[in-house]
């Protein structure tokens, strides 16, 4: 196959290392030092210079166990352009459920602490400024690019041929920590034994930055004022959503085949990680060709469940059996285990072979008087409207169960909709879980909110394209490889991909799809889809008749 090397985005110059603006943490001075941490029982090798194979010099920091615990040790490899140094104050997301009190100081954002790693489980950690980040050499950073996998390979080559290295090397931690993992390992380098795909989002144009073809630009410009720091330019990725509206080369340029990834995978997401990796990181997942990987997907939080007991003590065990070859609990792991949610704090945790698990597709059909039917009525085509342009003009559409009923996996959302006074418009979808008494019971978003429905969904109805051989019933798979745009007279219809959830509704509950122009999501959110206003005036949604709009969702037995 022949080599992507090129540079397709627009860029923007970089922040210099120490001119970065508040909040952020400036870089020290470049210059190779060591130093005694935690009692001396960690060394700490600070800007570590290591060659790629075309002569650029990347920076790392190394931290080590002392050698009088352990001479060598197998190394975690942590890539990501958020500095090695700890750029990102942990305070800047606050409310994430993290007693920072317990992790020492140079436990930085996503990543875990050295001194426990190090000192007491005897690991080594080689934590990376990618090209042209920092003080790395390099005139253009790239992000979740072919060359980043590259020189991810090279790094990893490197750190198995130190003297304090026994060769096995695993990657990974949160994140972009996480995500870095997929251009390297399709390479294939040797020495890489095994990866944790903890919130490991895959196909960044279709789960964060353009998610069902909507740009979520804030989002983007907040990213880069933390990661947009170098001595050269940076890949401009909220420039990127407007130039490249559509999934043209530069986006495909970064998603792989995830198939040809054949190692060990742990990996783990939550139902919270709306936006973000809920989608890519089960996406992923199921294309892996690896022998031993295992799949979690959480109730709680997703910084929160990293620094839990629980979770240090599973990322402990997954890499001891791969990377030191410690017989332990993994090979009595269940494949899948899923947490069945009841409210944002109560749930249950129930093991599967896979995902998603085996369940009834279930339709339930836009009716009169804003209600869903599990049968489609005959009847005369009518509709009910919303404002697109409005934030409090919404459509629903209620469904009350007689007995308790889960809903975990894939759902689709089918909507035949007729755009009155704009060639276009945004949809917003919600499947909200509402108690006996009608109110709304909410669940956590990302790491800071109780905010979320059960579900979310997302599409530019211009961009409703399907690709008919990757879409399922229950998942349609949107190409955004061009434009439809509407006439007022046209009724089209329009899937719309729910993400995965999972959740348990009881006897006298309500399943609820909420309606549109504009999301549901607290506006102070970062991580929220939003948008400038892209749709106007009144949108109708047709049922009855010939247009069966409708949700298909997955009823577990």
């Amino acid at each position: 196959m022949a080599r992507n090397d090129r540079l397709i985005g627009p860029f923007r110059k970089s922040v210099h290392p120490q001119e970065v603006l508040p909040p952020m943490n400036a870089a020290p001075d470049l210059k190779h030092e060591t130093f005694e941490l935690d009692g001396g029982r960690v060394i700490f090798e600070k800007d570590v210079a290591i060659t790629m194979r075309d002569g650029v010099k990347l920076y790392a920091d190394i931290y080590r166990p002392a050698a009088s615990l352990a001479e060598r040790t197998p190394s975690l490899v942590f890539w990501s352009p958020f500095g090695k140094h700890g750029a990102v104050p942990r305070a800047l997301f606050k409310n994430m459920g993290v007693d920072f009190d317990k992790l020492s100081p140079y436990t930085f954002f996503e990543l875990p602490d050295p001194f426990l790693w190090c000192s007491q489980y005897h690991y080594s950690f080689v934590r990376v400024d990618p090209r042209g980040t920092w003080w790395s050499e390099g005139t253009k950073a790239t992000f979740f690019s072919p060359q980043e996998g590259r020189d991810g390979y090279d790094v990893v080559e490197w750190a198995a041929q130190q003297s304090w290295s026994t060769g096995n090397i695993g990657w990974g931690a949160v994140s972009y920590y996480a995500m870095s993992i997929y251009q390297t390992a399709v390479l294939k380098p040797p020495h890489l034994k095994a990866l944790l795909l903890w919130e490991a989002m895959s196909d960044i144009y279709r789960e964060v930055n353009c998610v069902g073809g909507i740009p979520s630009v804030p989002f983007q410009h907040l990213w880069m004022n933390l990661t947009g720091q170098g001595l050269g330019m940076s890949e401009d990725h909220a420039a990127v959503s407007i130039d490249h509206p559509l999934f043209d080369e530069f986006w495909q340029s970064k998603v792989v085949d995830w198939t040809k990834i054949d190692i060990p995978a742990l990996s783990i997401t939550g139902w919270s990680s709306l936006a973000v990796h809920l989608r890519g990181t089960i996406e992923a997942w199921k294309a892996l060709s690896s022998k031993n990987k295992w799949l979690l997907v959480h109730a709680g939080r997703e910084w929160s469940e990293y620094y839990k007991p629980t979770g240090i003590e599973k990322q402990k065990e997954f890499w001891d059996h791969f990377l030191k070859g410690k017989e332990n609990s993994v090979g009595g792991w269940p494949t899948v285990q899923l947490d069945v949610r009841t409210s944002a704090d109560v749930s249950i945790r129930k093991d599967w072979s896979n995902f998603p698990p085996p369940s009834k597709l279930t339709r339930f059909y836009v009716a009169s008087d804003r209600k869903l039917a599990t049968e489609l009525h005959g009847g005369e085509a009518t509709y009910a409207a919303f404002r697109a342009h409005q934030p409090d003009s919404l459509l629903t559409f209620d469904y009350t169960f007689d007995k308790e009923t889960e809903i975990t996996g894939h759902s689709a959302l089918t909507l035949h909709v007729q755009c009155m006074e704009f060639p276009d418009t945004d949809l917003f979808v919600a499947l909200q879980k509402l108690d006996r008494d009608g109110k709304e019971v909410k669940f956590w978003n990302s790491s800071q909110f109780v905010e979320a429905p059960a579900s979310l969904g997302w599409l530019r109805l211009s961009h409703r394209e399907l690709d008919q051989g990757r879409s399922t019933p229950d998942r349609p798979y949107h190409c955004h490889q061009k434009r439809q745009w509407v006439r007022p007279c046209d009724i089209v219809e329009s899937q719309i991909e729910l993400w995965p959830s999972s959740t348990i509704w009881q006897a006298g509950e309500t399943l609820r799809v909420a309606i549109n122009g504009r999301g549901f999501l607290n506006a102070e959110n970062k991580t929220q889809v939003r948008t400038p206003v892209h749709g106007w005036g009144e949108v109708r949604v047709w049922f009855g008749g010939k247009y069966a709009s409708g949700l298909l969702a997955p009823i577990v037995p």
